[in-house]
């Protein structure tokens, strides 16, 4: 049984405009650098867990970076989770101010209790 209807609407549709990449990457570069880097040691460690046969020099391939400067970034999470927090959420100019090489000496610092008081130091 065929058949020869046809039908046809008409909606008016508003276009869509998507935001540009730039759009985000300007939102991003908005961010503390501090901050990018953590995501981005989340980011990268998520990947390492994920996949075996990946490794930093990969990463660093894709990245643009060299393999020494992941396992700098990488270095982020090794900071106590309580300045992971700071870094990742605070709205203190304090923090957005601090930059890697700042807080090195904090994480190198394996004792966590000793890294909160080296930050709460930074903070004053």
């Amino acid at each position: 049984m065929e058949t020869d209807l046809k039908f046809e609407f008409k909606i008016n549709l508003p276009p869509v405009r998507h935001k540009s990449r730039s759009y985000h990457m300007t939102k991003i570069a908005n961010e503390p650098r501090l901050r990018q880097y953590l995501v981005l040691s989340y980011q990268i460690q998520e990947k390492l867990d994920a996949d075996n046969t990946l490794t930093s020099k990969k990463i660093a391939e894709w990245l643009g970076m060299t393999p020494p400067r992941i396992s700098q970034i990488l270095n982020l999470l090794l900071l106590s989770p309580s300045i992971q927090k700071d870094i990742l959420l605070s709205k203190d100019e304090k923090v957005h101010s601090l930059t890697e090489y700042k807080i090195l000496a904090i994480i190198k610092e394996i004792n966590w209790e000793k890294q909160q008081a080296m930050w709460s130091a930074f903070l004053k």
